[in-house]
């Protein structure tokens, strides 16, 4: 343990660095995150990774899963892949969408629920202490879409195909 007697969580760069481009400061910003997380959801049912899906999936409520992967930024075999596992814990449901007969619709089970909400105390913990030091919430929403927004095209335009494209 550093100096101070608790854990070092994060850390800030040092100015060691003139400059750190966008994916520097994402890449350390998604380090920053899942240390704080990590720390916070120490002694809850999901890791932060999995909270991430269920809580999607919780707000989203029945979708496909290409839409939920579009909404994660996630490739459509990653999350088939998360999916499966949740479904073999008995936090998932799939079903055949009414509206299209050719793709499933998934949604959480009342177990599945159960396990993301029992979350949200270490959540609410990591999010409130964040915000509380931000300046402009809103600002920084917006920023975060739009490098979303540039990264999905870049992913396409070096892809050839959209990687998180609606299901046939």
């Amino acid at each position: 343990m550093p100096r101070g007697g608790g854990p070092r969580l994060v850390g800030v760069a040092t100015g060691g660095l003139a400059f750190r481009g966008p994916f520097l400061l994402l890449f350390a910003v998604g380090q920053q995150v899942s240390e704080l997380l990590g720390h916070t959801f120490a002694a809850a049912p999901l890791r932060p990774p999995d909270f991430a899906v269920y809580s999607a999936l919780r707000l989203t409520g029945a979708t496909t899963p290409a839409r939920l992967a579009a909404e994660l930024g996630m490739g459509r075999s990653t999350l088939s892949n998360w999916l499966r596992r949740m479904e073999g814990r008995g936090h998932l449901r799939r079903r055949r969408n009414p509206a299209d007969g050719r793709s499933m619709l998934v949604s959480l089970t009342p177990e599945g629920v159960r396990v993301t909400e029992a979350c949200f105390p270490a959540f609410q913990q990591a999010i409130e202490a964040f915000r509380s030091r931000l300046d402009d919430e809103a600002a920084l929403l917006a920023a975060l879409e739009s490098a979303s927004s540039a990264l999905t095209a870049a992913a396409e335009e070096i892809l050839g195909v959209p990687e998180v494209a609606e299901e046939a």
